[in-house]
């Protein structure tokens, strides 16, 4: 199943910073998925996954965004939510 993540991030970050998040991504995640600030002021990764649960999904999820933060060296937390795909 597809799974699609939103990583909220705790702060805000910086034309440099989301550069670098977003080539940390489009390196790690197949298909890519996208960087930027949301509704409400917050700075949101996006991107699926394929996982049999949303179980796993989260351990993937959870799993890629510290790779693309390290591969990145943006130092900020996140919340993920998922949601099905389709």
């Amino acid at each position: 199943m597809n799974w699609s993540v939103y990583a909220d991030l705790s702060r805000s970050l910086s034309a440099a910073e989301r550069r670098s998040v977003f080539e940390a991504l489009d390196e790690v995640v197949l298909d890519s998925g996208c960087v930027g600030p949301q509704n409400g002021g917050v700075e949101e990764v996006y991107f699926r996954v394929d996982a049999v649960s949303a179980a796993e999904a989260s351990v993937t999820a959870a799993r890629l965004m510290d790779v693309i933060l390290a591969k990145s060296g943006v130092q900020v937390r996140y919340e993920l939510q998922l949601q099905p795909g389709y």
